[in-house]
């Protein structure tokens, strides 16, 4: 089972005729910047990757390994029962059993045993803009009628990191595996092989998702963060405290356009970005200017990540 495997897709979305494509955490309009701010944005880039990495932990954490076990086992049982091996799969099958009463005993309220993560990242490579009209035109398209060219149009329109997990729910293996038990006692194999092998089809999947703007503003501000408290801050670094405030702006309305989350919300934000201008104008410079917006992102994320979608196969 290839559990810890990242799949990485890269959607470069020509958008509009002449949309200029950009690499990184801003847009192509803001490309002449100094090397450091080159540097801040590859930074930030890293800091993102780790924060992927360190969540995909905190995920992988989460699998039991007596269900996977368990999974194994029916696998198992299935092998003895084309052989028609009547005590070998009576075996597997109370192997299962056993894990999974461990699973019911350790947490009772634990409804679907996680077995499987993987984590898969859409890139979207584009400008604010340039996904504006992209969104226009499928409008335009879908109030004609082109469903399927609208949904081409949209297909690319996400920018976040995926952190899917493939389950089993517990109670519907437990009373399946005891059923089938009866049919093997009963030497049904063949009914009791099908049986199993519907059993095994039954996953539950859970989708996480975490949007790649979201996580590059909160990088981008722990940039600013930096500067905004460094005391007689040079015209380089002022200038630099700038184009991270606007490169942190870009990000939101990155994820506002692409909708993720109440734009509501984004309203605040923006007026939180404008108080953090204020505050470091003329070399301003003091603690706790970001603490606000930072908070407000964390529990902006930690609401959209919450909201897991989940689906039955």
């Amino acid at each position: 089972m290839n559990t810890h495997k990242t799949t990485t897709r890269t959607l470069l979305c020509l958008l509009t005729a002449g949309c200029l494509l950009f690499a990184g955490v801003a847009p192509a309009s803001t490309q002449k910047n100094s090397s450091s701010d080159g540097q801040d944005k590859n930074k930030v880039e890293q800091q993102v990757k780790s924060c992927t990495r360190q969540e995909e932990g905190k995920q992988r954490d989460t699998i039991v390994k007596e269900a996977v076990t368990a999974l194994a086992e029916i696998k198992h049982a299935v092998s003895a029962l084309e052989k028609k091996n009547k005590q070998e799969a009576l075996d597997a099958l109370a192997e299962v059993t056993g894990k999974l009463d461990i699973i019911i005993a350790r947490e009772p309220g634990l409804a679907n045993a996680p077995i499987d993560v993987r984590v898969e990242t859409y890139d979207l490579v584009s400008t604010v803009d340039a996904v504006k009209k992209n969104i226009k035109t499928a409008r335009n398209l879908l109030d004609d009628g082109e469903v399927q060219k609208a949904r081409i149009m949209l297909s690319g329109m996400a920018s976040e990191i995926n952190f899917v997990v493939t389950s089993i729910p517990l109670a519907a293996y437990s009373d399946g595996i005891k059923a089938i038990a009866k049919l093997v006692d009963e030497e049904q194999y063949e009914k009791a092989a099908a049986d199993l092998y519907d059993l095994l089809s039954i996953l539950v999947i859970s989708k996480n998702v975490m949007p790649l703007p979201i996580l590059r503003a909160e990088e981008l501000l722990k940039k600013a963060e930096e500067l905004a408290e460094t005391k007689d801050r040079t015209e380089e670094q002022n200038n630099s405290l700038k184009t991270l405030l606007d490169d942190t702006r870009t990000q939101l309305e990155m994820a506002e356009v692409l909708g993720y989350g109440d734009r509501k919300e984004y309203k605040e934000f923006y007026r939180q970005i404008k108080e953090i201008r204020k505050k470091t104008e003329n070399s301003h410079f003091g603690k706790g200017f970001m603490d606000s917006l930072k908070n407000s992102l964390t529990s902006f994320k930690a609401k959209i990540f919450g909201g897991a979608a989940e689906e039955k196969k």
